[in-house]
This record gives structure tokens, C-alpha cells and sequence, in this order.
């Protein structure tokens, strides 16, 4: 038993994903709004990018989606 708890979390302390664009475990895990599903199809549509681009493309798109609901621009600076 403790040697399957013992995978399971390093399972998911190896998985880098989690922690994308500064959210902590649970936002990462348990995401499932529509800008999540827009933004991670866009990025993952770039088969030109490694994983590490593809994660900049895809915390680009949630932080313009960001301002653009909460303020109404694209862009704050």
C-alpha cells in the first residue's frame, strides 16, 4: 500500500503541467472551463513547438482571455 501511494504522488509531482501560468495543483487538475478547453487546442494545433512553447502559447491565451473578460482589452500594459 505504501509503496502505490508512493508512485501515485511522485506521479504527480512529475507531472508539469499542473502548476501551468502560475495556478496552484487543484486549478490545474480541475479545470474545466471553456477557456481551459479553447486555449489548450489552440496550443496544442501548434505541432511546429516543443511542450515548453506550446505551454507559453497556451498561459498567453488564458492571461488575454483573463483581460479581456475582466477589463475589455486584450492587454493591460
Amino acid at each position: 500500500m505504501k509503496k502505490l501511494i508512493s508512485i501515485i504522488v511522485l506521479s504527480l509531482l512529475l507531472g508539469g503541467s499542473a502548476y501551468a501560468c502560475g495556478g496552484s495543483f487543484y486549478t490545474g487538475l480541475f479545470d474545466f472551463s471553456k477557456e481551459h478547453k479553447i486555449c489548450g487546442e489552440y496550443a496544442r494545433g501548434l505541432d511546429h513547438l516543443d511542450d515548453f512553447q506550446q505551454n507559453d502559447v497556451y498561459c498567453d491565451c488564458r492571461e488575454r482571455l483573463y483581460n479581456k473578460k475582466t477589463y475589455g482589452v486584450d492587454g493591460i500594459f
